[in-house]
């Protein structure tokens, strides 16, 4: 279905189209949340409070077509207030604060868990979020620019660097 369609449907208040709005996104945003937040109650909370807002302020979204890359800056927003409410800093966490969860059985790895997650922990916060929007997410990088506030540019050379990164780290486990 159109997603467009729906979202014109979910801002006329219509309920059905705004639930199924969210079962087309709920995976990709439980998966990024609990990336980010490394605690699944803590995923779930984000992913209900993303939701919540989103339907409270879907009159306010200019184009239709932008609605899962609004829909994820909510949710990027809501993640890091999490974070900051536990006094760790998005930007800034120490390694051991930002170890990655990998425990969705619908997604499968051409790595191990383990390697994967010591991969993912040898980037920045910032850049394993652009990197795992991309890949897991399906983001484009002008999505994810607007997501971050920041130039398609940037993001393209941030994730052109976190993947070179990755891939170094990957080649050597192997």
């Amino acid at each position: 279905m159109d997603i467009s369609f729906l979202v014109k449907k979910a801002k006329e208040r219509d309920t059905a189209a705004f639930s199924e709005l969210y079962s087309i996104f709920s995976a990709d945003m439980y998966r990024f949340a609990l990336y980010m937040l490394n605690s699944k109650e803590d995923a779930e909370d984000a992913v209900q409070e993303t939701v919540i807002t989103a339907f409270k302020q879907l009159s306010n979204l200019r184009d239709d077509t932008l609605f899962k890359s609004w829909l994820f800056k909510i949710l990027s927003n809501q993640c890091k207030s999490q974070l900051k409410k536990k006094q760790k800093n998005p930007e800034l966490l120490p390694e051991e604060d930002y170890v990655f969860l990998i425990e969705d059985e619908n997604v499968s790895y051409s790595f191990n868990s383990i390697e994967l997650i010591e991969a993912l922990k040898s980037l920045t916060p910032p850049d394993a979020q652009i990197v795992l929007l991309s890949i897991i997410g399906g983001f484009k990088r002008e999505e994810i620019s607007k997501i971050y506030n920041i130039s398609p540019s940037t993001i393209r050379s941030k994730q052109k660097r976190a993947l070179e990164k990755l891939r170094r780290v990957l080649e050597v486990s192997l």
